[in-house]
């Protein structure tokens, strides 16, 4: 072999070595921009978000309308409706019992996963147990402080009770009373007086208010 064809056997392999970084590094971009995109994709973050909801509940599922919106479905009494306005903001609406309605706008999608795992994960009830449970603590309370202002229940003094009909002759078990002879009116000895009373004078004339006379036209024969 001599020194030409050496030298052209050196330059193909460093011309071959040249291709394969180059080769891998464009293999590695498009993996990169693949992983990037499949992150990014709004399919892959819904699938993401079933596999969180499925760790709470077995049988939840989320499902695509006709309409364009996510339905976190199978996961009673709750349910979610999800529209993406874009990529990475989300309107959902929450329902519970169908009687509690929650709406929240522009979440991205972390904030979209913590908020529907977080509301799973509640034990509480929903406005009208709520309210019931209330109402109850308050009638509670309301009993507590009666009982406080009316005392002690038992109390060992003996109240007496005094009939206020004292005489005998007025008892229910006597016999009735003669009635007198019903007079008349006329038959009083003493009369009404008729009221007298006077204007007082009025001695201000500025306060007096004369009557205006109006002159009415004399119909004069001629």
């Amino acid at each position: 072999m001599n020194k030409e064809d050496l030298k052209k056997l050196i330059r193909e392999c460093v011309t071959q070595v040249k291709l394969e970084k180059k080769l891998k590094s464009l293999i590695k971009e498009s993996l990169d921009a693949i992983k990037v995109e499949k992150g990014e994709s709004l399919h892959y973050k819904m699938g993401e978000l079933s596999d969180d909801v499925k760790k709470l509940y077995k049988d939840a599922e989320v499902i695509l309308d006709d309409a364009g919106y996510y339905n976190v479905c199978s996961c009673n009494p709750h349910h979610f409706k999800i529209y993406p306005m874009t990529d990475d903001n989300f309107t959902v609406t929450y329902m519970k019992d169908n009687t509690d309605r929650t709406k929240k706008f522009n979440l991205t999608f972390s904030a979209l996963k913590e908020f529907i795992t977080e509301t799973l994960k509640t034990t509480v009830g929903n406005y009208v147990q709520k309210a019931f449970y209330k109402n109850v603590e308050n009638n509670k309370d309301k009993d507590k402080e009666s009982k406080k202002e009316q005392g002690p229940s038992h109390t060992t003094k003996k109240i007496e009770v005094k009939d206020q009909v004292e005489k005998k002759e007025d008892q229910p078990d006597q016999p009735f009373k003669p009635v007198d002879k019903i007079k008349k009116q006329v038959d009083h000895s003493v009369k009404g007086e008729k009221a007298s009373y006077k204007y007082p004078k009025q001695t201000d004339k500025k306060l007096t208010v004369k009557p205006k006379t109006f002159k009415g036209k004399s119909n004069k024969k001629k």
